[in-house]
């Protein structure tokens, strides 16, 4: 009988042969925006314009600061599912990340509004691409040496182009993550402080039930809140766990919400 692992792995290879048989999206290209009006000067093979460029910035408290997981997981990372940092910087108050900007979040594009859903759900890739990019970002986190530990919709950004024809998903919030060793292992400190409760894979939610101080992580829980994710994205917005207790539903593998979606068998192996 196939291991989970083994199981998972075969539904993204599906995934990836579906995927091949179309061109696959082309890499994000960030350009800033070019006031041909404002000329600085210029040569014989060019000239220098002013330009601005958009991008997204996080500012946190100095005070408010405990670790720098984040700017040291982002600095390693360069992957097109995967949001980018370009710069960090500190003044008196705060620390600012500037970050690569996106258009929406998967939980915005279910739950914030007509505006959201009007612009950008009919603009979104199949059901199979928009899982398939998130797993190739979430491989790509591990093959690095790193857990992410707060795999939720809020930290799935979305980045349309101008046209509208090429859409990303993008792994975000990087706080939590840490580095694991080479067999995707690592101890977990303050297990209070681990993930987002209801996406918590059940070996999560059992330690933190139990009250235990430090236990054992591996990144298994990070692809078991993936599958939280791509089903709450098929499902419109719902979580695939009943609300009314969804953590001792995620402890009883009872993802009851999940129950007559129509999906081919590789596709629903991989939620």
């Amino acid at each position: 009988m196939a291991s989970q692992e083994e199981t998972i792995s075969d539904a993204v290879q599906q995934l990836n042969l579906n995927e091949a048989r179309s061109a696959p999206p082309p890499p994000i290209s960030i350009l800033p925006v070019l006031d041909t009006n404002q000329k600085l000067g210029g040569g014989n093979s060019g000239n220098v314009f002013t330009a601005t460029w958009t991008v997204a910035v996080k500012r946190i408290q100095l005070c408010n600061i405990k670790n720098n997981n984040e700017e040291v997981a982002l600095k390693k990372l360069n992957h097109p599912n995967v949001v980018k940092l370009f710069h960090v910087y500190c003044d008196s108050v705060f620390k600012h990340y500037a970050l690569e900007f996106c258009h929406t979040s998967m939980d915005q594009l279910f739950h914030h509004g007509e505006e959201a859903q009007k612009n950008y759900r009919e603009k979104m890739p199949p059901e199979e691409k928009v899982c398939l990019q998130l797993a190739k970002g979430l491989a790509y986190i591990h093959e690095k040496g790193l857990i992410h530990r707060d795999l939720k919709p809020e930290n799935v950004l979305i980045w349309v182009d101008s046209t509208g024809e090429k859409v990303l998903m993008k792994w975000a919030d990087f706080e939590q993550c840490v580095p694991v060793d080479e067999n995707g292992c690592y101890t977990i400190i303050d297990v209070s402080e681990v993930g987002t409760p209801d996406w918590n894979a059940p070996e999560l939610v059992q330690i933190q039930k139990d009250g235990n101080e430090t236990a054992p992580g591996t990144v298994k829980s990070d692809v078991f809140s993936q599958g939280l994710v791509f089903g709450y994205y098929i499902l419109g917005g719902r979580h695939p766990y009943p609300e009314e207790n969804i953590m001792q539903y995620i402890l009883d593998s009872k993802p009851e919400n999940l129950k007559g979606i129509c999906r081919p068998t590789h596709f629903k192996n991989i939620i």
